[in-house]
């Protein structure tokens, strides 16, 4: 009897490492929102808190007539008037947020109810939070509107993160037109916590050796380099084929140039250090780092920047 009591013993604590996704968002998002009214009043007190003084100071004494301090009020408050609505924006989503973690909890904390695996609540408990999962296994792959249509259906909305994955979904629909508008909007105002997560979120300076034969070691067992251009990355390789090539306005070219036989220019001094490291060559030969052909030293020809 102890053991079957055991056996059906419902432990939360575990259950609950699987749900922490779930209040993590709506930290993120209430962060964010934060953030952003930071910035807003922030930017907005740069530019009252100087047009306040200089219209206090507005006398006919030096020139100003009541016209034009009217007209600075004016705009002062049409300023005032904006941020105004702005933050009523911002508060109205910091409420929404402030809901659906409301909820979440209440949700998670159903479960502390809860004291065996044997009792209807728990099998109840167990339906919503399958529901969360069809809903969002749905959004990440891409269901968006049957995602939409299962989480009403359901009622649990502020259990799913639809707008994030909406957000997502636009965002990638995009690229895939070949337009990168909202995904740098994106990684704009996400770029702090990019950041912070050492994610490089700069657009890469294409170049003629993207689409070579010998990009790197993976596509070629001779090469002695590894390329990290993203560019050349097998899920860009294909979309990145018409994209225009980057122009350098400071060149970046080793002051001792050489074209190899096959067209391949390194700097001489490097190039010939890098052969002796490999130490695979014979005397007075070279071997390409990219492509592992060797050459004569004589064969190379000085190259000369215009």
């Amino acid at each position: 009897m102890a053991a079957e009591l055991t056996s059906t013993k419902l432990n939360a604590e575990n259950h609950l490492l699987l749900d922490q996704p779930l209040l993590r968002l709506p930290h993120e998002l209430a962060r964010k929102n934060f953030k952003s009214v930071q910035r807003i009043v922030e930017r907005e007190r740069e530019y009252i808190l100087p047009s306040l003084k200089a219209t206090a100071s507005i006398s006919p004494c030096n020139g100003q007539t009541p016209d034009q301090t009217l007209a600075a009020l004016d705009a002062m408050i049409s300023r005032m008037q904006g941020l105004k609505r702005k933050m009523e924006n911002l508060h109205q989503e910091e409420r929404k947020i402030h809901d659906q973690s409301r909820k979440r909890i209440e949700h998670l904390e159903n479960l502390h109810q809860i004291h065996s695996l044997a009792d209807v609540k728990y099998d109840q408990w167990s339906r919503v939070r399958l529901d969360r999962l069809v809903t969002d296994y749905m959004l990440r792959s891409g269901y968006t509107e049957s995602a939409r249509q299962l989480a009403h259906e359901k009622d649990i909305e502020d259990l799913a993160d639809l707008n994030v994955f909406i957000q997502c979904q636009r965002v990638a629909e995009s690229l895939r037109r070949g337009e990168s508008k909202d995904a740098l909007q994106w990684c704009s105002e996400n770029k702090a916590a990019l950041k912070k997560s050492q994610v490089c979120v700069q657009v890469p300076l294409k170049t003629p050796s993207c689409h070579s034969a010998y990009t790197s070691s993976s596509s070629n067992s001779l090469s002695t380099t590894t390329s990290v251009c993203p560019i050349c990355s097998t899920e860009l390789h294909e979309l990145a084929r018409n994209m225009p090539y980057a122009h350098h306005t400071k060149s970046y070219v080793e002051s001792d140039p050489i074209v190899l036989p096959n067209g391949r220019i390194y700097g001489q001094q490097r190039l010939l250090e890098m052969s002796k490291k490999v130490g695979c060559v014979e005397v007075g030969k070279v071997k390409d780092p990219t492509t592992g052909e060797v050459f004569e030293e004589n064969e190379l020809k000085k190259v000369y920047i215009m």
